[in-house]
This record gives structure tokens, C-alpha cells and sequence, in this order.
């Protein structure tokens, strides 16, 4: 009988000496999650851009070629993504508005007090909301994720608009990832030379797992990329013991210039609030991706201009 995918991976994590607990903890990534993996049950893992980088982590640290890995594991275990645009998600919930914003209107608003008002119309269903996500599908910390600090939120949103290029925004990465108690965050930007999207920021992951995520090709099939062509959010569901995660598009008046990418507890990315607040703050760093590319032009111009000069 052949040995199956789960059984060559342990085989050769074992001809390395290497336990799984050493592995969690250098990737970061839960113990019982590799346990499955071994085990060729996978129904636990989290899609999209983590489902990667976590089976390309795995796949360095047993020493096995992570490429080959990863596309012998996608074929097996293919990457679901469910793509909803953002207006029709804030349907779902009765606001405060007669109409529910557009994709559009709702990226490019830059009145902080009018996405708050529309967020307090949202808190203003939370008990009706609550009581059909028990009944549909049971959310994790339901309670947290229900009790938004509305003020840290618009707090963050103003701090983003006023970065600029030269801007550290680590600290403001991280408050975001309190905020709607995420997992961690990767602001991805497009680089239109390269054609590709690279993580440009993040909070919450460590190097180890960063330095193993793919850049990321237009057309590639995972929520990043499909978030990025199609502008709107897409949502990827976790598992009983998962995490789901959103991918956001960040929109500039030029157009869409990358993707806001947030791990969450299961559940929370059907939940209209959190997808409000990840927009709100997607929204202010289009501004801030637009500096930064503009800054990276200029100094190449600089450079350019002195080896002319030189």
C-alpha cells in the first residue's frame, strides 16, 4: 500500500530527530495542527495565504524542498475562498443609512464620523445578530468580538491618515490587532514593476513565518490575490479549531494598491462589525502605501540621476 502524504512527512520529520513541538514553537504554528497534517486530516488548517506559508514552514524545518511541498499538498488539499463583496455584507445588518454603502463609497470615505455612526447602527442590532450566529454557526468569544472599542478604532483610523512614508507604523499594526482581536495582520502591497504583492508591514507573526510567505502573483488562487483583483473582501472560514481570516483590499484614488490581510478567531469573518473596522483601517492605509511607493520612485529617480551625473 502506498504511504500517504501526512505518512512521508512524519517519516521524514523522524529520519531529521526533529519533535513536533519543536517545530510548533519555531513556526509558531499549533502543535495539534501538525498532528493533522501527519495524520493526512487537514479539515482544521486555515486557508488562503496561511495555509501556504504554514505547510511551506513545516516543509523547511523536516529540511524537504518547500515548493515541491506546498504544490504536492494544494493539489491534495485544495484551497477553498469565498469572495463577498463588501457592500453585501454590510446588508446583512441594518444600519443606520437607508442604503447600504457601496464597495466603492465605503473604501474611498474619509469622514471617520460618518463610518462611526453607520458602525453604532450595526451595534444598535448586535443582540438580533447574536442570537442568529449562535443559531447558524457557533463563533468563538463571541462576547469579545461583539464589544468593539469604537474610540480606539477612530483613534487608529486618524494616527493612520496622518502617517506619512517615513512613518513607523508598527505600534498602529498592533493596536489594529487588539482591536478586533485578531490573530496578526499583513498589510501586502502591489509592486507594479515586479507585478507581484510582497508583505510590506505586519504584526503578529513571527520572522521565521514571514520569510516563508510567496509573494504573490495577480492571477494566483488564494483570497490575497482574488481580494486584489476583484476589490472586494473575501472571506476564508476556518474550522471547529481554525482560524478564518479576511483579505481587504486597499484602494487609492489610482485603484486598488494592495490587500489588508487579518487572521481571526473562527467565525468573526462573517461578522459585520469586525468587517467594518478592517475596511475602516484598510481605507486609511491606502494613503499610506501610496506615499511609500511614491518615496521608493523618487529615490530611484535620485540614484538614477547621480550614476548620470557621476
Amino acid at each position: 500500500m502506498a504511504e500517504t502524504f501526512g505518512a512521508r512527512l512524519r517519516r521524514q520529520r523522524e529520519r531529521q530527530q526533529i519533535a513536533l513541538a519543536t517545530i510548533a514553537e519555531q513556526t509558531k504554528i499549533h502543535l495539534p495542527l501538525l498532528e493533522e497534517l501527519e495524520r493526512d486530516e487537514v479539515r482544521h488548517w486555515p486557508s488562503g495565504i496561511f495555509r501556504r506559508a504554514f505547510i511551506r514552514a513545516y516543509a523547511i524545518a523536516i529540511g524537504l524542498q518547500p515548493d515541491d511541498v506546498v504544490r504536492e499538498f494544494l493539489s491534495l488539499y485544495p484551497d477553498p475562498i469565498e469572495v463577498v463583496a463588501i457592500g453585501t455584507a454590510m446588508a446583512s445588518v441594518a444600519s443606520t443609512k437607508e442604503n447600504p454603502p457601496t464597495r466603492f463609497s465605503y473604501l474611498f470615505d474619509s469622514a471617520i464620523d460618518a463610518s462611526l455612526t453607520f458602525l453604532r447602527g450595526l451595534f444598535a442590532k448586535r443582540e438580533h445578530t447574536l442570537a442568529e450566529t449562535r443559531v447558524a454557526r457557533p463563533v468563538a468569544n463571541t462576547a469579545e468580538l461583539f464589544n468593539l472599542d469604537l474610540l480606539a478604532a477612530s483613534n487608529l483610523c486618524t494616527k493612520l491618515a496622518q502617517a506619512d512614508a517615513d512613518s513607523d507604523v508598527t505600534l498602529l499594526l498592533h493596536e489594529a490587532v487588539r482591536i478586533v482581536d485578531a490573530v496578526g495582520v499583513i498589510v501586502w502591497a502591489w509592486t507594479p514593476d515586479a507585478g507581484v504583492l510582497t508583505p510590506e508591514m505586519s504584526d503578529g507573526y513571527s520572522d521565521r513565518v514571514l520569510g516563508q510567505l510567496p509573494r504573490v502573483k495577480r492571477d494566483t488562487n488564494n483570497a490575497t490575490a482574488a481580494a486584489f483583483r476583484s476589490a472586494q473582501t473575501c472571506a476564508v472560514a476556518g474550522g471547529e479549531r481554525a482560524t478564518s481570516a479576511l483579505a481587504v483590499p486597499i484602494v487609492s484614488p489610482d485603484g486598488c494598491v494592495g490587500v489588508l490581510a487579518v487572521e481571526l478567531p473562527n467565525g468573526a469573518e462573517q461578522t459585520a462589525c469586525i468587517r467594518a473596522v478592517v475596511t475602516m483601517i484598510a481605507a486609511q492605509l491606502g494613503r499610506l502605501l501610496d506615499a511609500r511607493q511614491s518615496a521608493r520612485y523618487e529615490r530611484a529617480g535620485h540614484q538614477l540621476a547621480s550614476v548620470a551625473n557621476a
